[in-house]
C-alpha cells in the first residue's frame, strides 16, 4: 500500500477544518456564533495555505506568501482568476485583528462565499 504524500495528509486536515467552518456558518446567528464562525474561518484559511504549500512542495514548486500561493492555485486552474481570493486575504487579515461591528458583519456575510471557494479548491486538490 503506497504511503500518502504530505499534501494528501494535510488535505485531510484542511477538509476537517472546512467541515467545521460549514457547521459554524450553519449555527444560529448570534454574536457568539458569529465570533466562532469568524475564528473558524481564520483556522480554515490557515489550513488552506498549509495545504497549498504542501501541494506546491510535492510538485517541486514553492510559494513564499499568501498571494503567491493563491496565484499558484490559479495557475494550476484550481481557482478561477476572478475567485476573489484577494478580498478573502484582506478579510483574513482583518479577522486576525478581531474586527467588531460592521467590519465583522461584512466578513461574516462573506463566509459562505469563502466556504464555497475553499470547497472548490479542496475538490480540485483531491482530483490532483
Amino acid at each position: 500500500m503506497p504511503s500518502e504524500t504530505k499534501a494528501m495528509i494535510v488535505l485531510s486536515h484542511f477538509n476537517w477544518s472546512l467541515a467545521r467552518l460549514k457547521e459554524a456558518i450553519a449555527k444560529e446567528d448570534t454574536e457568539y456564533y458569529r465570533g466562532a464562525a469568524l475564528q473558524r474561518f481564520g483556522l480554515t484559511y490557515d489550513m488552506a495555505l498549509k495545504t497549498i504549500h504542501a501541494f506546491a512542495n510535492d510538485q517541486g514548486d514553492t510559494c513564499t506568501n499568501d498571494a503567491s500561493c493563491f496565484q499558484w492555485v490559479v495557475d494550476k486552474q484550481w481557482l478561477k482568476k476572478d475567485a476573489d481570493w484577494e478580498v478573502m486575504l484582506a478579510d483574513y487579515q482583518a479577522v486576525q485583528q478581531r474586527p467588531e461591528g460592521a467590519d465583522a458583519n461584512k466578513i461574516y456575510d462573506a463566509l459562505i462565499k469563502y466556504y464555497v471557494l475553499f470547497n472548490h479548491l479542496s475538490e480540485c486538490m483531491k482530483s490532483a
